[in-house]
Parts: structure tokens; sequence; C-alpha cells
């Protein structure tokens, strides 16, 4: 490991041989068919729900929207659509935050679809430690609220079908503006 900051600093290039394990970038392959019509429709509404936008600029959104989620949650693309767009009052804090929602919003669909078809009922509620809440600076009740809510239903066992019922509605990790949770499948005879 050391040899090789020697060689950088020394104006020298680490080799590496053409078929060893440190020349292969690993990769993901992401399932296209995992944006399913739930998934789109999912999407069209968030976009729809955007203020300051006229129709093409919704419609270039949109697509931009199915190209991030379809690339397996690239942020980036949305966001600089949002950007390129010219969009009224859309600064860049406000641009990151709707490919974070919209994002969130399609995971959450896509992994209760893959949960459902491999046959798994019920999931555990993972709190991520980072607080739930769209502004974590100057946190709105709502998002105090939720961020309690969320925290104490971390490790609590959810029906996937259903969600788990929190301040008063079924509700998914990753599926609330500002939710950094995530879930993970509970697997019959597997701990």
């Amino acid at each position: 490991m050391f040899g090789w900051f020697r060689r950088k600093s020394e104006g020298q290039q680490p080799r590496i041989e053409i078929g060893s394990s440190a020349a292969r970038i690993p990769t993901v392959k992401f399932d296209v068919s995992r944006v399913t019509n739930a998934v789109r429709r999912e999407i069209q509404k968030c976009v729809a729900e955007i203020e300051g936008t006229t129709s093409s600029q919704r419609e270039a959104i949109y697509d931009a929207a199915l190209r991030s989620a379809s690339a397996g949650r690239d942020l980036h693309t949305l966001y600089a659509a949002l950007m390129e767009l010219g969009i009224d009052g859309m600064s860049r804090t406000k641009a990151s935050a709707i490919a974070t929602h919209i994002n969130n919003k399609a995971t959450s669909l896509m992994d209760k679809a893959r949960q459902q078809s491999l046959g798994i009922e019920y999931a555990k509620w993972l709190y991520s430690g980072a607080p739930c809440m769209v502004n974590p600076k100057k946190p709105s009740p709502e998002d105090i609220e939720r961020d309690v809510a969320h925290k104490s239903a971390d490790g609590q066992q959810y029906k996937i079908s259903e969600g788990m019922f929190l301040n008063g509605k079924w509700t998914r990790p990753g599926n609330e503006d500002g939710c950094r949770c995530v879930s993970r499948s509970i697997v019959p005879g597997f701990d």
C-alpha cells in the first residue's frame, strides 16, 4: 500500500496489469423493468407538483426523472435538467431537493415491488441516523414530528403491502419528504 504512495509522490504511476483485479472496476447493472407503471405515475405526480413550471418544462423534467430512475437513481441527471431549464426561482438547493424527492419516491416503490415479487411479506424499518427533515437547519414542526416518529420506528417490523402507520398515515421508508430511512427485508428462516 505505501509503495503506491511513494511511487505517486516520485512521479511514477503504479503498474496495473490487464486482467488484474485492480484493473477491473466494479459496476452495478440496473434492471430497467423495475420502473413500472406505478413508478411512472408517481414520478408524473411529483413533477406536476413542481411550482412555476410550464407544460413543456414538466415534460422535460419527467423525461429526465425517468432517465434518472432508470439509471438506478442517478440524481445528477435530474438535477442538471432542472438547472438547465431556466425555471424561475430554481436554486441549486431546490433542484437538489426535487431530484432527491422524486428518486426517493421512485426507489421506495421499486423496492416494494421487488420485495413483493420475491414473496417477501415483511421488512424492518431502519432509521438512517440522519434527521428525516426537509431542512434540518430550520426544521418545521412537521419535520420534527416526522423525525421523532421515524426514529421511534427504527427496528420495527411492518407489512410491505401496507407500510407502517406513523403520524396518522401509512408510509414507507424514503417515501416522505426529507426521509432518509431504508428497509431491510425479513426473509423467514434467515436472521
